[in-house]
């Protein structure tokens, strides 16, 4: 199987997928902008602002890996955009008058948020409505309850076209969650207030009439840096995504669901 192909404009890498999911990354890049100089300060946005600094190590890598898993898979990928400019200089995932202190930032802002409804109408044509988006995040383990993954859905609004489907969409043993607890990971039960949600959940989640259910994935740092545990990650975690896609958005396009040769270690002995 070949390799997914990106185009990188901007300093946002995208691939035009086929399946009905979005997989989005906001934090991982490492580029400074052209024309840039500007850090962020927090000192001239608004003072609700939630501002952050600090980098999703290898969530760049994690994305990648996912969407070629699935193409692998499938020999269908999802759609992917990726930030590759640092957060020091613009958070792609905040409003715009949250997100960068350069002027000059703005296009590269626009582009990676441009691209992603782009790719949002697309799906939304193909299938009628339904769609799913993961905007991948990192996070260190958090004391008060040290799981490996968190789920956000801003309480629930970022999915609510999904829980309308099936309200235990995200607590039954085949759901998200339920792969990945019986995969040997632990999966909050209750995302904390800090990670339940940023603006990519807010704007394209299907509380918007344009939106698509939309989940954003917050995954511990050993997962992450670690590659003896990142690889069985992400082959667990697009096995997830995928039955997530295969009960519940449509998915016509997935020749036939072909999972006779991809076998979860959760199905291994």
């Amino acid at each position: 199987m070949s390799d997914i192909t990106y185009t990188v404009r901007r300093l946002v890498s995208r691939h035009q997928g086929a399946l009905p999911a979005i997989l989005t990354c906001p934090h991982g890049g490492d580029d400074q902008p052209p024309g840039v100089q500007k850090k962020r300060t927090g000192k001239t946005i608004p003072e609700d602002c939630d501002f952050q600094l600090n980098t999703d190590r290898l969530t760049r890598t994690v994305t990648r890996e996912v969407a070629q898993t699935l193409f692998d898979v499938f020999g269908e990928s999802p759609y992917v955009v990726i930030a590759d400019f640092d957060r020091d200089y613009i958070d792609a995932n905040r409003r715009f008058e949250c997100a960068f202190e350069d002027n000059e930032a703005e296009p590269f802002y626009l582009e990676y948020h441009n691209t992603i409804r782009s790719f949002a109408d697309e799906i939304r044509l193909d299938t009628g409505g339904p769609g799913l988006l993961f905007d991948i995040h990192g996070t260190e383990q958090v004391r008060s309850d040290e799981a490996d993954v968190f789920f956000g859905t801003l309480n629930g609004e970022s999915i609510s076209a999904l829980l309308r489907r099936d309200p235990l969409a995200m607590s039954r043993a085949r759901s998200l969650p339920g792969l990945l607890r019986a995969s040997g990971y632990v999966v909050s039960s209750q995302t904390p207030e800090t990670i339940k949600g940023g603006f990519t959940l807010e704007e394209y989640g299907s509380q918007n009439p344009d939106g698509l259910d939309s989940i954003q994935v917050e995954i511990e740092t050993s997962l992450r840096i670690d590659v003896a545990k990142r690889t069985p990650f992400v082959e667990d975690f697009a096995f997830a995504i995928s039955s997530l896609i295969a009960r519940y958005a449509d998915t016509h396009t997935m020749a036939a669901y072909r999972t006779a040769n991809f076998i979860p270690r959760l199905l291994k002995g």
